[in-house]
């Protein structure tokens, strides 16, 4: 019971620290405590005995077990009652909206009746009581997770991977703490080891791959977010230094390329003219390094994504002309709040790298769609694509594959990663080497104005 009781807790914080603006992740987090706290129980339950043949109290031994009751409480009331308002805020789309908001309310009555009965010494609670709302809260919050619906093929692979997590360990654990008691067999949550341990290990690895729920590795954002404020500073620093001597260059070749007014010194004139060409061609580049890796202010409004898409489709045509096949499936109903230009910029970059991944040709496909959960962009090309190594790198600050290139810093999509982070968005990438690669902004649902 230690692991099972260590697993859940550690779950919980992670869940809480790493996502705590979703509510789901909440609710979520919140029945892992509680399970946890079940596990806890049974561990006092050693404690205390070695407490009492070592010699403890009556009075301190009674003062352990309220505490270990509680314990108890709070897993078998928790437990249902948090998988019930995880289920419906991770399917807020099928209940009505006063239903959804009222919802964790309305469910605490019979939690709260239970408090004001006497428990026999024997049992922790009244399981037939129990039953009689833990099961139909178990019930309902199982068919609400699995009748998930509108989801893209990403969200389809993290709702299995929460369903995978959550519903088995769940169920068995209702089985056995709920409904076994119901027939006089009890202490059957001793086997609920191994399904919880199962969970805890899906739950990491998905952590580690492409998140739970929205969550990443905390450790990994951080990083993120460390090396993006190293870059800005550093960048900003250098800039200066550079432009300061970028200034004198193009001061001197100036005062140079008059002195050298003469016929007799056309060579030397076409010479002057390289250096100052060459010194504005390192500003430019030090400037987009600067430009890229500040702190993003956004100025959000209402915006159409079709629209944004439409004028980067347009720009990028003429280019690719004859090359390269670009279609398009536009939602006009698409919206978001973001900011216009520096979306469409951040467009303009995954579709300058779709374009470049095909140097031979290929087919590039844009679609943007409207969900009741948001609305997304999805780039889709038949180039090259990533290998698995390389893919869990491409938003790193200065990682790229195109050495070698002009003006490719490896900042495109840190840029755009970082940016649908601060719009309280997500970018998505998937790839297979010699299937194409596939890039998605996804765009949360707009609010409601009070």
């Amino acid at each position: 019971m230690f692991f099972v009781w260590f697993a859940l807790w550690v779950t919980a914080v992670l869940l809480i620290v790493s996502n705590r603006r979703s509510a789901a992740v909440r609710w979520l987090s919140l029945l892992s405590f509680c399970a946890g706290t079940g596990a806890f129980a049974a561990v006092m339950e050693g404690w205390i005995l070695a407490a009492v043949e070592a010699g403890m109290s009556a009075a301190d031994e009674a003062m352990i077990r309220n505490v270990q009751r509680g314990c108890s409480w709070t897993s078998y009331y928790g437990l249902t009652y948090a998988f019930l308002c995880f289920s419906a805020a991770y399917n807020r789309e099928a209940l009505p909206q006063r239903v959804a908001k009222w919802l964790p309310l309305a469910a605490l009555a019979p939690i709260g009746f239970m408090l004001t009965l006497p428990i026999a010494e024997e049992v922790p609670v009244h399981y037939g009581i129990l039953a009689i709302w833990a099961l139909p809260y178990t019930a309902a919050g199982t068919l609400l997770l699995l009748r998930k619906r509108g989801m893209n093929p990403a969200e389809r692979r993290a709702h299995l991977v929460v369903t995978a997590a959550v519903v088995p360990a769940l169920l068995i654990a209702v089985t056995m703490n709920y409904v076994m008691p119901l027939f006089g067999v009890y202490r059957m949550w001793v086997y609920n080891v191994w399904p919880i341990a199962i969970a805890f290990v899906i739950f990491i690895v998905s952590l580690f791959n492409f998140g739970f729920l929205g969550v990443q590795l905390l450790i990994e954002r951080r990083r993120m977010d460390y090396s993006l404020r190293a870059i800005t500073s550093g960048t900003a620093m250098l800039n200066h230094a550079i432009k300061n001597d970028i200034g004198k260059i193009k001061l001197f070749s100036d005062k140079i390329e008059r002195a050298a007014g003469s016929e007799s010194n056309a060579e030397l004139r076409e010479d002057i003219r390289v250096i100052a060409s060459a010194a504005q061609h390192i500003e430019a580049m030090i400037r987009s390094v600067h430009d890229r890796t500040q702190e993003l202010r956004l100025q959000t409004q209402r915006v159409h994504l079709a629209e944004l898409v439409r004028l980067q489709t347009a720009s990028l045509a003429p280019a690719v002309e004859g090359r390269i096949s670009i279609t398009a499936e536009l939602d006009e109903s698409a919206e978001a709040d973001a900011d216009p230009a520096q979306t469409l910029e951040a467009i303009g970059n995954v579709l300058n790298n779709a374009v470049e991944a095909m140097p031979a040709g290929g087919e590039l496909h844009v679609c943007v769609r409207s969900a009741k959960r948001g609305s997304t962009i999805e780039i889709r090309d038949t180039g090259g694509g990533i290998d698995k190594q390389n893919l869990r790198k491409v938003v790193e600050p200065f990682y790229t594959t195109k050495s070698g290139k002009n003006m490719n810093f490896g900042l495109g999509l840190a840029y755009c990663y970082q940016l649908m982070n601060r719009q309280g968005g997500e970018l998505r990438i998937e790839s297979e080497p010699g299937k194409g690669t596939r890039v998605m902004f996804h765009f949360p649902r707009i609010k409601k104005q009070n």
